[in-house]
């Protein structure tokens, strides 16, 4: 038996996999971090009984950073390693960024707090690991909550095996990076095999197939269908009714009663945010507190969306430039995917630093930073800088994102969709973090200025071949698989329960080499 600890799984379809990679392959869960009963998959009545002896940690604590009592006793008795904290003091900064988050208001979680909060993380999981004798962590999405990535960094200081899941641009379809910052040898072997052949674009799976031939009519037709989605959310994000909903829903998810002397009506919900006058521990929100809250980073969001497009101009498609596509933040997308370039600002300090006087910088902010919880990541300021540079152009939002590709030299991002539209549209692409297509011939990966010192030799040097694509495409098929991996995404991939759960054993299997 090997003792497995299971992150951010929900119960569909994770249950049917955790039984059986025990079953058929030994992988004992002893810890299971996931929801609460509320999230419809009444993960801490099931799991307990599906593995007795197993730790169960809602993921709302693990936020705060309390964790279950048997780690508790454990922790008094461990200590952080200072080699662990000194050699990963710049991830400590990411950790520290994906705080972001839990700072509503931007002046709540103080430096000094999230210090504090990390490396309590540091000295738990340290002890979790030890306590639980953890020998792998499967985990459904990328460790992009401050307190899973945690985790990871200390499974990869002690060479434990982490596996997680990813998202590609294709609905139904998921893949499995080696590590946060690297896709891993696998692809590029198999693409270099393929690229000396000729290959076959309607041999592509259906899901592939589709968004490439939506991507070559119109945005409108291109669109994906998480931004449709978003833009019912701004009038909901608004509503009182809807302040007021969500708030009971959350007192339900942290298992609160309503009214009495513990109810939330008199002391409040416990929240992941940071209340101002609260440890993270203790934060409460009481339902005036919490509408008030709400309606401030609405107010901050509407008067950022006007200021940023304040200082927009509409684009000059005469001139050369390369159009940079920002991020929501916070997200994985760059907290952790981007590493170093979840700071956005780096990425376009990068571009003009590399490129001659003659070439421009449009920059496109996201449209979805301004609905969700964009107010604890942006500033007026941080657009200020950028301007500060007569070559960096700040785009209108309702710019056509396609035209604004077409006309470009190239096309720059994080780890964005944008990326695989410009690569259908034939335009080179610059990238900054981990994304499915990094490795193709089109596409230029930054992560040292030696890498960014080749972007003007990459632009003037690329050329389009379709049989390249469809080969890296075949490439990526060899990697991926269909599946859903978290809550909201199954509709989307047209898998029954068993079929997912089987796509996922198989690929666990074959990675952790458990047949051989």
């Amino acid at each position: 038996m090997k003792n497995v600890l299971y992150n951010t799984c929900y119960g569909d379809p994770w249950f049917k996999v955790a039984e059986i990679l025990k079953n058929q392959y030994g992988l004992n869960p002893v810890y299971w971090n996931g929801y609460n009963n509320f999230c419809e998959d009444d993960s801490e009545t099931i799991i307990p009984q599906m593995f007795p002896g197993v730790i169960y940690h809602n993921y709302w604590d693990a936020w705060k950073g309390i964790f279950p009592k048997e780690i508790e006793s454990t922790y008094r008795e461990t200590y952080i390693d200072v080699d662990f904290v000194r050699d990963l003091s710049c991830n400590e900064l990411q950790a520290i960024k994906m705080m972001d988050r839990m700072d509503m208001d931007r002046h709540s979680f103080s430096f000094m707090e999230r210090e504090r909060h990390y490396l309590n993380y540091v000295k738990y999981w340290t002890a979790c690991i030890k306590y639980c004798k953890i020998e792998l962590v499967i985990s459904a999405v990328v460790p992009h909550r401050v307190y899973d990535y945690v985790l990871y960094l200390l499974c990869k200081r002690n060479n434990i095996p982490y596996l997680f899941f990813d998202y590609s641009s294709f609905p139904g379809r998921v893949y499995f990076p080696e590590e946060i910052q690297a896709m891993g040898e696998q692809i590029f072997s198999s693409y270099n095999r393929l690229i000396s052949v000729e290959n076959d674009k309607d041999s592509l799976p259906k899901e592939i197939l589709d968004s490439w031939i939506r991507i070559n009519k119109t945005y409108n037709d291109a669109i994906p269908y998480y931004m449709k989605q978003q833009k019912n959310l701004d009038k909901k994000e608004r509503s009182l009714i809807q302040m007021s909903k969500s708030f009971l829903k959350d007192s339900k998810e942290t298992k609160q009663p309503v009214f009495g002397k513990n109810g939330i009506l008199r002391n409040g919900v416990k929240y992941y945010y940071k209340n101002k006058s609260q440890s993270i521990e203790d934060s409460r929100f009481s339902l005036s507190k919490y509408v008030f809250m709400k309606i401030q980073s609405n107010k901050y969001k509407q008067n950022l969306k006007k200021y940023y497009q304040g200082l927009t101009s509409e684009p000059d498609y005469t001139k050369k430039y390369i159009v940079f596509f920002m991020h929501y933040q916070p997200e994985a997308t760059t907290s952790p995917k981007g590493d170093i370039f979840v700071n956005q600002r780096l990425c376009i300090e990068t571009l003009l630093k590399n490129t001659p006087s003659d070439y421009y910088i449009y920059v496109k902010e996201h449209s979805t930073q301004f609905i969700y919880q964009g107010n604890s990541s942006r500033i007026k300021e941080f657009y200020q800088d950028l301007l500060l540079s007569s070559r960096v152009k700040l785009m209108p939002l309702e710019s056509d994102p396609f035209r604004l590709i077409d006309n470009s030299m190239a096309v720059s991002t994080v780890t964005g969709t944008v990326g695989w539209e410009a690569i259908v549209r034939q335009k080179p692409v610059i990238c900054f973090g981990l994304i499915w297509y990094e490795n193709y011939s089109g596409a230029l990966k930054i992560r040292t200025s030696k890498d960014a010192s080749e972007i003007m030799n990459f632009i003037e040097n690329y050329s389009y071949s379709e049989n390249n694509l469809v080969a890296y495409l075949k490439a990526f098929e060899t990697v991926s698989f269909p599946a859903y991996i978290y809550k909201g995404y199954k509709e989307h991939s047209g898998l029954s329960i068993d079929e997912c759960a089987n796509n996922l054993v198989t690929e666990i299997v074959n990675r952790l080499k458990l047949n051989e």
